[in-house]
Parts: C-alpha cells; sequence; structure tokens
C-alpha cells in the first residue's frame, strides 16, 4: 500500500514539474515575441461584438510604439481619438468632444492594446496565466479577479504582431487586426508629447 502511495506521489510530482516546464517554455516564447515588438509602427483595424456576436463597432487608425512605455493610438474613423503615453502619464483625447483624461501610466495594462504592448513583457506576464495556442498564438488569462477583460488573445506572424483579442467582463468581445506593421531604432520623444488646445476640457486622474 505504501508504495502504491509512494508511486501516486512521484507521478503527481512528474506531471506537476513537466505542467511547469511547458508553462515556463510558453512564458518564454511569448516574452521574446512581445519584446521583439515594443519599437513598431503600422496600421490597425478595431472591431467590437457583442456576447451575441453582433457587431457593435469599427475604428481604424495608425499606431506608433517605442521604448520606453511610449505609444500613440490614434484612431482615425469613425470618431477621432488619439491615446498617448510619455512613459509615464496617459492621455485619451476625444476630438470631437472637446474633452482629454490624464492618468498614470501604471494601472492601464489591458485597457488599451498599446498599454500592454508598450511595456515590458516581464512586468506584464507575471499576472497572466498563458496558454499557447500554436507556435505564434497565446492566451493570457488574469490571475487576479480584475473588471477589464476576462481572457487576452495574442496572434503573431513571422515575429509581428498580427492580432488581438479581447473578451471583456461584459461578454463582448474587441479584436484588432494589425497591417503594415514595420519596426524602428527609436523616434524622437517629440512623438508622444501631447500639446492640447485651450478649448479641451482636461480631467486628471490618479492623483
Amino acid at each position: 500500500m505504501l508504495n502504491k502511495i509512494v508511486t501516486v506521489i512521484m507521478f503527481v510530482v512528474i506531471i506537476a514539474a513537466q505542467v511547469a516546464s511547458a508553462q515556463a517554455e510558453e512564458v518564454g516564447s511569448i516574452e521574446s515575441l512581445l519584446e521583439s515588438n515594443r519599437n513598431i509602427e503600422g496600421e490597425f483595424r478595431q472591431v467590437t461584438y457583442d456576447e451575441k456576436g453582433k457587431q457593435l463597432q469599427v475604428s481604424e487608425g495608425v499606431f506608433l510604439l517605442a521604448q520606453p512605455n511610449q505609444f500613440v493610438w490614434d484612431s482615425v474613423t469613425p470618431f477621432a481619438q488619439r491615446i498617448i503615453s510619455d512613459g509615464k502619464t496617459v492621455t485619451v483625447w476625444d476630438v470631437d468632444l472637446e474633452q482629454a483624461t490624464k492618468k498614470p501610466l501604471s494601472g492601464t495594462v489591458g485597457n488599451s492594446p498599446a498599454a500592454l504592448l508598450g511595456q515590458p513583457a516581464a512586468d506584464v506576464l507575471p499576472h497572466y496565466n498563458v496558454t499557447a495556442l500554436g507556435d505564434e498564438k497565446f492566451r493570457l488569462t488574469p490571475k487576479e479577479n480584475q473588471d477589464l477583460f476576462q481572457t487576452l488573445t495574442l496572434s503573431f506572424r513571422n515575429k509581428v504582431i498580427s492580432a488581438m483579442s479581447i473578451l471583456d467582463s461584459l461578454g463582448q468581445t474587441t479584436v484588432i487586426e494589425f497591417k503594415n506593421v514595420e519596426t524602428h531604432e527609436g523616434v524622437a520623444k517629440e512623438n508622444f508629447i501631447l500639446d492640447l488646445p485651450d478649448n479641451v476640457d482636461v480631467i486628471v486622474e490618479g492623483q
């Protein structure tokens, strides 16, 4: 009887080690992909669906990411919106509404695709369970309960980000397709400085 118990324990330990090893390999793989996509620019198309699959909204625009933690996410259609991070503060400017919100970069991961892609993978990934869905496709599930989203799926093509799918807490799914993505060696910091017009109402959060 004792031998059987020892055998079972050894079996469980081996399986657990294999699972841990596989998870570590998956995390290592996506960490490498994320890090290679921190200095990029291109175009995006973002579509949101309700819980029944009905299309709710479509937006298109351009983006720019640069280390450390700097990004520009410009939605051109149907409504002009600029989301810009200078590495410390994120500003969301709804152009037509003449309103902008400023908040610390910390705590915005998951709230914005660019915020997640722009931050170091080693800082982001510990907050998620990572599952490989293919050689260049991964599902991230938050380890802690939070209201932003249930799952996040990242897809790459030839090591370049190609799509992102976000299932939020309301059952809505947002699919973002990236195209004409190019890498760069760094851009001027002026790209991430936003001078708002005097007629814009500014709301400051987190201070």
